[in-house]
C-alpha cells in the first residue's frame, strides 16, 4: 500500500512540474532553448546565488523582491539576465519552479524538482540552504581534485618536452661528431639517433599522424560507445575505481537524500539522480532502482550484489528503506563517501608523484647518457691519441 501511494504522490508530482523535452529543456513561455551547456564558473555562480536567496527569503523578503536584488547584484551578466526574467515570470504569477526551468544551463532538473517541491511543502528557505550547501561541497571536491592532480600532469609534460628537445634537436648535433671518429656508439644511442633521424626526416608525416590519432580518440570518445568504454574503465578497472566508485557513489546518496529530504518522491528522485549523474553504469543502476520500486519490490533487489556501491553503503540503504529513514541516510552516506572519495584521491596523488618522477628521471637519464656516453668515450681515445 506504502508503494502504491508513493507511485501515485509521483504521479501528482510530475504533473506540477514544468513540461519538459527529453533533452530536459522547457517547452514553455514561447519554447524557449536552452542557452549551453553547465560550466564549472556558471555552477559556482549558481552557488552563489542560490545561497544569496536563502538568506534573503530566511531574512523575510518575498521571492520576487529577493529575485530583483538578486539580479542586480549577480556580477556574472548571463546569470544575471536569467535572474531577472525569472524575477519577472515570478512577478507574473509563474511558480519559481516554472521559471527556473527556462534556463537548464543553470539550473537542471534536480534543481527545479527541488525547488517544486519546496513550493508545494512551504519550506524554500530551507530547501535553498541544502541546495547551495550541496553545490558548494561538489564545487569544492572537483577543484580538490583538479588542484590534486595539477602537479602530476605539468610533471609529465615537463619531463616529455624536455625530453622531446633533448632526443630531436640536441643528439642530432652530436650525430656529425660521432661519425667523423670510428667507434662503436651505444645501442641506446643508436636508437635514439635513428630515432630522431626519422623523426626529422619525415615531419610531414608523423606529426599529423600523431594529430590523426589525437582527433579519432576524442572523435571515439564522444561517441556512446567510446563513454560506454571510458565509463567502465572508470568504474570497473583498479586503481580508478578505488576513487570513482566512493566519487559517484557520494553523488548518488547526497542527491537522492536532498531530493527526498526536500519531499520529492521517490521515483521522481531516483530519475533525477538518474539525469545528474555521468556515469553512465551509474545511470543504468538508478533505472533498475526505479523499476524495482515501481514494481512493488523496494531497493533491495536492485542493490543485491551491486558491485558499483560499497556493500555498507547498500547494507544501509536497505535498512534505512525498512525503517522509513532513506533520506536521513543518504544524506549521511553523501557526506561520507564525498569525504572518502577525496581521502583516497589525495592517497592515490601520493603514491602517483613519485612514480612519476622516478619513471620520467629514467627516461631522461637514458636519453643524456645516449649523449654524454660517446662523448667520454671520444675524450678517451683523443687523450690516448695525445
Amino acid at each position: 500500500m506504502a508503494l502504491a501511494l508513493t507511485h501515485t504522490d509521483d504521479a501528482e508530482f510530475l504533473d506540477g512540474l514544468p513540461e519538459q523535452s527529453p533533452g530536459g529543456a522547457a517547452r514553455r513561455s514561447g519554447g524557449r532553448r536552452p542557452r549551453g551547456r553547465s560550466t564549472a564558473a556558471s555552477r559556482q555562480a549558481v552557488a552563489e546565488a542560490t545561497s544569496q536567496l536563502a538568506i534573503m527569503v530566511r531574512s523575510g523578503l518575498d521571492l520576487a523582491t529577493a529575485l530583483q536584488a538578486l539580479s542586480r547584484q549577480c556580477e556574472r551578466p548571463d546569470l544575471a539576465e536569467a535572474l531577472e526574467e525569472v524575477h519577472s515570470a515570478v512577478t507574473a504569477g509563474s511558480p519559481l519552479s516554472q521559471a527556473l526551468a527556462l534556463y537548464p544551463k543553470f539550473f537542471d532538473g534536480a534543481y527545479v524538482a527541488t525547488v517544486a517541491a519546496a513550493e508545494a511543502s512551504g519550506r524554500m528557505a530551507e530547501v535553498l540552504v541544502q541546495l547551495a550547501a550541496m553545490q558548494r561541497g561538489q564545487i569544492r571536491l572537483h577543484r580538490t581534485m583538479r588542484g590534486l592532480l595539477t602537479y602530476p600532469v605539468i610533471l609529465v609534460g615537463v619531463s616529455l618536452t624536455v625530453t622531446a628537445a633533448l632526443v630531436i634537436f640536441v643528439l642530432p648535433s652530436f650525430a656529425d661528431i660521432f661519425e667523423q671518429y670510428d667507434t662503436q656508439l651505444p645501442v641506446s644511442t643508436q636508437a635514439l639517433l635513428a630515432l630522431s633521424g626519422e623523426i626529422r626526416a619525415r615531419w610531414w608525416l608523423w606529426f599529423p599522424s600523431a594529430a590523426g590519432v589525437v582527433l579519432a580518440a576524442t572523435t571515439a570518445a564522444r561517441t556512446e560507445a567510446g563513454r560506454r568504454r571510458i565509463d567502465a574503465a572508470l568504474v570497473l578497472w583498479s586503481p580508478f575505481c578505488e576513487v570513482t566508485r566512493p566519487l559517484y557513489t557520494g553523488r548518488l546518496c547526497r542527491l537522492l537524500g536532498m531530493l527526498l529530504n526536500s519531499g520529492v518522491p521517490i521515483l521522481q528522485s531516483l530519475r533525477l539522480v538518474k539525469d545528474s549523474m555521468t556515469n553512465c553504469y551509474y545511470s543504468e543502476l538508478c533505472d533498475e532502482m526505479s523499476d524495482s520500486v515501481l514494481n512493488g519490490r523496494g531497493l533491495a533487489p536492485a542493490l543485491e550484489d551491486e558491485l558499483l556501491l560499497p556493500e555498507a553503503a547498500r547494507n544501509m540503504l536497505e535498512t534505512a528503506e525498512r525503517s522509513g529513514r532513506l533520506a536521513e541516510v543518504a544524506n549521511i552516506l553523501g557526506d561520507y563517501y564525498d569525504e572518502e572519495a577525496e581521502t583516497r584521491m589525495r592517497n592515490a596523488v601520493r603514491m602517483l608523484e613519485p612514480a612519476i618522477t622516478v619513471v620520467m628521471g629514467v627516461i631522461i637519464a637514458v636519453v643524456v647518457l645516449s649523449v654524454m656516453l660517446p662523448i667520454f668515450e671520444l675524450s678517451t681515445v683523443a687523450g690516448e691519441g695525445a
